[in-house]
């Protein structure tokens, strides 16, 4: 599982995410993808990359504008390599690295929903991972059986680390 780790942001220059976060995201990571894609043909040795990006809120709400249509920032946005007509279909015949696509993140949205939430901004961090990363898989909630779905694997994925983690 490889995460590569992009903040190109000036905006971000004061945030880290920490060697200690990005090993949560890695072992999220591997628990997602080894349950979501045990049922699939896929060679258990190809290595996994995510491409993980931190912006501002400025560049994240012109790529929010641009993709859906919504002018204002947001905390998550994925962008998928594999999926057709809105169903991930990753092909069978892969071998060495595979990228499942792009998570972008801004953690200044992200803050400021832990704030509002009364929530610690490294869980809600670690919660917007997940989101990303199951659309990344294929999941969605644009209809509210899709949500409920999509909400209970976050909650799995998120209740089921061990003591001690983030």
């Amino acid at each position: 599982m490889n995460i590569n780790l992009d903040v190109n942001d000036e905006d971000l220059r004061d945030f880290e995410i920490t060697d200690k976060m990005l090993e949560e995201f890695k072992g999220l990571s591997d628990k997602i993808i080894s349950q979501e894609l045990r049922t699939s043909s896929l060679d258990p040795h190809v290595s996994i990359e995510i491409s993980l990006t931190l912006l501002g809120p400025e560049r994240m709400q012109e790529l929010n504008k641009r993709h859906r249509g919504i002018d204002e920032p947001t905390d998550v946005l994925s962008f998928p390599l594999w999926e057709e007509e809105g169903t991930f279909c990753m092909p069978e015949e892969i071998a060495g690295e595979v990228s499942l696509g792009d998570i972008i993140v801004c953690p200044c949205v992200v803050a400021e929903n832990a704030r509002v939430l009364g929530k610690n901004p490294e869980e809600e961090l670690k919660l917007i991972y997940v989101h990303g990363l199951l659309h990344l898989l294929g999941y969605d909630h644009a209809k509210p059986e899709e949500e409920a779905i999509m909400w209970r694997k976050q909650e799995e994925y998120l209740i089921t680390k061990g003591e001690g983690d983030i």
